[in-house]
């Protein structure tokens, strides 16, 4: 038995539905918030994968809040929680995810840093409508992937 409680799939699919809306809608803390009630209570690949989503919210979140350090820490850390899963998981294409995600980042995560301090005190300049939207390829709880990933 694993060490974690299982969501039922109707409310896994309501969270990760949510989610995804949320996300859509550039409220990327919200987004942050319903992944992470279902990421709690899975493991594996799949954990992972919910890791990878919530930080890259999260990576967003940080632009909105002008934090270049932690643009570039969590952006960092989101790219580890996607690396060795299918190109395609859970109905979204990861990859392509990561690669459309990445451009509207791109001038921070170039930015020189110093841990511990924000180097900029000004607003981070940003195109929010260049933030792509989570389309996925199928449902992944009617194919039956999202129960059989657990």
């Amino acid at each position: 038995m694993p060490a974690y409680a299982r969501y039922d799939p109707e409310e896994e699919k309501r969270f990760f539905y949510e989610g995804i809306d949320l996300f859509n809608h550039g409220e990327f803390f919200e987004a942050h918030e319903a992944w992470e009630e279902i990421w709690k209570n899975t493991a594996g690949r799949k954990a992972r994968f919910y890791q990878g989503l919530i930080q890259a919210a999260v990576t967003l979140e940080h632009m909105n809040r002008s934090n270049p350090r932690g643009v570039q820490r969590v952006w960092a850390s989101m790219l580890t929680k996607f690396e060795g899963l299918p190109e395609v998981f859970m109905g979204l294409n990861v990859l392509q995810f990561h690669w459309a995600v990445r451009p509207v980042v791109a001038h921070v995560l170039e930015m020189e840093t110093v841990p511990g301090q924000q180097p900029y005190d000004v607003e981070l300049k940003w195109n929010r409508k260049a933030v792509p939207k989570i389309e996925l390829l199928y449902d992944p709880f009617e194919t039956g992937e999202a129960v059989r990933l657990d």
